[in-house]
């Protein structure tokens, strides 16, 4: 028996998988993981290394703010030059959305791409986007206040989003976060039907330690290829935010307030002017 425990610790200890959001580091057997997911998704390769002091240039600003935010957040050493969020960067924003019940939610969400064609997150998927459906969110990016020699900025942004194909994100959204949202999805299609207080439910113990455990299988799994892009499909919608405005504001002697408005519907035009502070 003490043979038998000395190999099962020895195998578990090959590979320590993290569950975001700080849960706790849960063991999984997963062998050769980091081969296989680098040869699958060459983006996993480019790994975020460590944040990097940036110096926003007021006389370069680029004229489309998407592109200026993604090359700011690629001097941070965030993104690479696509804009994808490189693994493990932390990269969030305060989303804003009005419920059905006319209230404001805020939450802080990961982004997942900046690029031209617009401002890509993941959320666990609840409804249909409507095309109506209007959102805010806002962005700090550096220290406040910034050390001498360095930049703060403010990003802020509004407009109507859509639900894009999971796929645009597979290479980049944090596998953790993924088996979370798959985990959460798998448990609401086994209590379907129970009042939203049961289903929500999550209990301190064997509940709680069951879903971990849960959690860590998929991610092993996700890790090898082995769920279906169906069950992604159904599980998590990815949105992309094409903003019809949005704000920069550079820390200085002053704020320094910059405003873009979208002229076209494909986002290749902005109105850029500076404005007051506040």
């Amino acid at each position: 028996m003490q043979r038998n425990n000395k190999n099962i610790n020895s195998y578990l200890a090959l590979v320590s998988i993290p569950v975001d959001f700080g849960i706790r580091t849960v063991i999984a057997s997963l062998k050769f993981r980091k081969a296989s997911l680098q040869e699958r998704n060459p983006k996993m390769s480019r790994r975020f290394a460590a944040l990097r002091s940036f110096q926003t240039d007021l006389k370069n600003i680029l004229p489309n703010p998407l592109l200026e935010l993604q090359r700011a957040s690629q001097s941070r050493g965030i993104c690479d030059k696509d804009g994808y969020r490189l693994t493990g960067a932390p990269w969030g924003f305060q989303l804003a959305e009005v419920t059905s019940q006319n209230r404001p939610k805020v939450r802080t969400i990961g982004f997942q791409r900046v690029s031209e064609h617009g401002i890509d997150y993941l959320l666990l998927k609840k409804k249909r986007v409507a095309k109506d459906d209007w959102i805010a969110l806002s962005y700090t990016e550096g220290i406040y206040p910034p050390p001498p020699g360095q930049t703060c900025e403010q990003w802020r942004a509004e407009g109507v989003v859509a639900e894009i194909d999971v796929e645009n994100v597979l290479d980049t959204a944090p596998m953790g976060s993924f088996a979370q949202i798959l985990a959460v999805a798998r448990r609401e299609r086994s209590v379907k039907g129970q009042p939203n207080d049961e289903r929500n439910s999550l209990c301190e113990g064997q509940d709680k330690d069951s879903f971990i455990d849960e959690v860590a299988v998929l991610k092993a799994e996700l890790e090898n290829g082995n769920v279906d892009i169906g069950e992604i499909q159904e599980a998590v919608q990815v949105c992309r935010l094409m903003p019809s405005r949005m704000e920069l504001m550079v820390s200085g002697g002053i704020w320094e307030r910059f405003e873009y408005v979208r002229l076209d519907e494909e986002g290749n035009e902005w109105d850029l002017r500076r404005i007051m502070p506040y």
